[in-house]
């Protein structure tokens, strides 16, 4: 088996505490770690090079912030939320948001990507935990729970986008191609 482009990033345990769904920089200054979302119990799985991924994400963010960001999904599971809004008559962006525990501070999910992986990536996988909403607005401070009679496993690839003082290649430019971005 090829070696995954982000090997790198399974050697370093925060990224496995940000699939769980926790921010660990308030961590560095001896806060209280922050989590909301994320998934239970994540396993590291390889992702094969030639297959098609998917995300939900905002029309308000830049296509390059959709592609880069770490949250995907395999076919299979995208095939359960898109048969989810058709049997119950929900557009596919609010069974996403049902099924997935998306608060509408988070995402609009009101846009479909659609990727194909070059290169073998490394995911932690697990089913969605609940998400905590903002406080006002749209989620006025709802409790997000992912469906539990329809369990969908979510990914999380670490190490596709890297904020840091220098420029760096961004891993999601080498890891995918032919992205298709369909509004919802």
């Amino acid at each position: 088996m090829q070696a995954a482009l982000n090997d790198h990033c399974f050697a370093q345990p925060h990224w496995r505490v940000i699939a769980q769904g926790f921010r660990p920089e308030p961590w560095f200054g001896e806060s209280l770690a922050v989590g909301t979302g994320g998934i239970r119990n994540p396993q590291p799985m390889h992702l094969a090079a030639g297959h098609y991924y998917y995300r939900f994400g905002s029309s308000k963010v830049p296509r390059e912030a959709q592609l880069s960001s770490g949250w995907w999904l395999e076919f299979e599971e995208f095939i359960k939320i898109r048969s989810f809004a058709q049997e119950h008559e929900y557009s596919i962006g609010e069974a996403a948001r049902l099924m997935l525990a998306l608060p509408h501070a988070w995402t609009r999910a009101d846009v479909l990507v659609k990727a194909l992986l070059c290169v073998p990536l490394k995911a932690y996988a697990g089913e969605g935990k609940p998400a905590q909403g903002a406080k006002n607005g749209a989620d006025k401070g709802t409790a997000w729970v992912p469906t539990q009679h329809i369990k969908v496993r979510q990914l999380y690839i670490p190490g596709l986008f890297i904020d840091g003082p220098r420029p760096r290649e961004q891993l999601y430019k080498q890891a995918f191609a032919n992205a298709s971005y369909s509004a919802i």
